[in-house]
């Protein structure tokens, strides 16, 4: 028994070191088994990117920047390198997943991924959220800059058109009285700040924007509002009516929604309806939107209820002089009030922009050219509008600073609008 045991014990004793031996190659082994599993897919694994993201594709990224940069890539930058690299083959969709996945507060990629996120959605005719994503980018812009300049007049650019198509124009006059004050307009730009209400917005070209945004967004109240009424404007009054009562079911204090069927029904000439409508207005405040002021003093007008309709067309006025219809109400209205000193000035106003309107073309197509503003500056200078004035003006001198004409309406505008140009005078 003990003879048993002594070779049991001799053979452990000879075991033990081959034992050790395997366990320390099996471990080794192993260690070498996951750095090269880490060296593939660990970085992979760990970026926990959306669903949407291709795996492969992602470590495509990973390798391709960290061949760039010679570091190891983080989840943002394979994320900012994968979304250019799906911009780069027209994938906007795949591209807006990764922008999105990147926190504005990202010291490298963040403003951008805003600015390239929304820039794509609007390109995917996606409005609503393009919307978002360049207000949040335009606003931490302006309160600690850190993209180019170029890349953020852009952005306000893009806002604008959004606005313009969803028919908002109050909120574009508001956004285009800083990009005149910062001297950042355009041709188009100088003419939509001073003149909102004498340029076309229900033409083919805005239709067609219209309908790529409603394809997508056809159930937001912002974009059925708009679309009720371009339908009126083309007059499909049944269509525009059915929609525009659809919202009002679900949000019946939306002034623009009611403001829209009002005009929808005024198209269809039903009074007794626009009277109903009109009984379930608020009262007035600073949040009318322009339609809503020029329809209140319609249907105060038409009721014989000269002075309120007055209050709402000066309202209209305070904000955009250059509403033509305001212009006439004011007129109208002046009659039975008596004021006929009033009436003459309201019907020279509203003359004096029907011609504005007649050269305010040729200044769109020829923005080069400093006669198509001065034009229209004279007749602003006739009319007492020198703030719009000095603005075409001042857009004029940018490309012709030494033209005898130019110079010589800064020079009228800065006596006008004294203490001068210093004050930057801007639109109202």
């Amino acid at each position: 028994m003990s003879h048993i045991q002594n070779s049991f014990g001799s053979t452990e004793q000879r075991l033990r070191p081959i034992r050790r031996f395997w366990l320390v190659a099996f471990f080794v082994f192993g260690l070498c088994i996951i750095a090269i599993a880490w060296r593939h897919f660990g970085n992979t694994v760990n970026l926990s990117m959306p669903p949407a993201i291709s795996m492969k594709e992602c470590e495509i990224a990973r390798k391709s920047f960290e061949k760039q940069y010679g570091r190891s890539a983080d989840r943002d930058d394979v994320l900012s390198w994968l979304a250019e690299w799906y911009l780069a083959r027209n994938r906007l969709a795949d591209a807006v997943i990764c922008f999105a996945e990147i926190p504005s507060s990202h010291p490298v990629y963040g403003r951008m991924a805003r600015y390239q996120q929304g820039r794509s959605l609007l390109t995917l005719h996606r409005a609503i959220d393009a919307e978002q994503q360049l207000r949040e980018l335009i606003e931490l812009e302006e309160i600690t800059p850190t993209i180019s300049q170029e890349l953020l007049v852009d952005a306000r650019q893009l806002l604008r058109h959004i606005l313009e198509v969803e028919l908002r124009f109050e909120e574009r006059h508001l956004l285009l009285k800083g990009v005149v004050a910062r001297g950042e307009a355009d041709n188009f730009e100088v003419v939509a700040a001073c003149f909102p209400s004498q340029l076309r917005w229900n033409g083919p070209q805005a239709i067609a924007w219209m309908d790529e945004f409603y394809s997508v967004d056809s159930t937001h109240t912002v974009m059925r509002i708009a679309k009720g009424r371009y339908l009126t404007g083309q007059g499909k009054l049944q269509e525009a009516r059915q929609l525009l009562e659809a919202v009002i079911i679900e949000s019946p204090l939306d002034l623009r929604a009611l403001a829209a069927l009002i005009a929808c029904l005024t198209e269809a000439d039903a009074p007794d309806e626009v009277d109903q409508l009109m009984a379930r207005l608020p009262p007035s405040t600073a949040r009318d939107p322009w339609l809503l002021l020029l329809q209140r003093g319609d249907h105060a007008l038409r009721n014989g209820r000269a002075k309120e309709a007055m209050a709402a067309y000066e309202r209209v006025i305070q904000s955009d002089r250059s509403s033509g219809q305001a212009w006439m109400g004011i007129a109208n209205a002046a009659i039975p009030l008596g004021d006929m000193p009033k009436r003459a000035h309201a019907l020279k106003m509203a003359t004096g922009l029907g011609r504005i309107q007649n050269h305010l073309d040729k200044g769109l197509r020829q923005a080069s050219d400093p006669n198509s503003f001065m034009d229209v500056a004279d007749l602003c200078a006739d009319l007492g509008m020198d703030r719009e004035g000095w603005v075409m003006t001042e857009f004029a001198r940018k490309f012709a600073p030494q033209n005898r004409r130019v110079l010589a309406h800064v020079e009228l505008f800065k006596s006008r609008l004294a203490p001068g140009p210093n004050s930057s005078p801007g639109v109202k």
